[in-house]
């Protein structure tokens, strides 16, 4: 359970710091936020990739528990590139 938190957490901090560009923006919303809407997702998404530092760290040790978040931090921001370049098709099938 603690290894879905830290994907799930990591994953929502990279998919957060993605939608705090600009481009990215205007991409998936089809506008931009206003600045400090994207400096909250950036906040928000930094601050999601520190709770899975912790959570990994309180449930696995320092040791392990590092080696396991960089792990998923890898899967994670993989993920979010995926989908960002599958996004027309995201975007296609969530309309239809």
């Amino acid at each position: 359970m603690i290894h879905a938190a830290i994907f799930v957490l990591s994953f929502s901090g990279f998919a957060l710091l993605l939608l705090a560009m600009p481009r990215h923006q205007q991409e998936w919303f089809r506008y931009k936020l206003s600045p400090a809407s994207g400096r909250k997702f950036r906040k928000s998404g930094f601050v999601a990739l520190v709770l899975a530092f912790a959570v990994a760290a309180m449930g696995f040790g320092w040791g392990y528990g590092t080696v396991a978040w960089f792990g998923w931090l890898t899967v994670a921001a993989a993920l979010v590139v995926i989908a960002n370049i599958q996004r027309k098709r995201i975007m296609g099938k969530v309309r239809q």
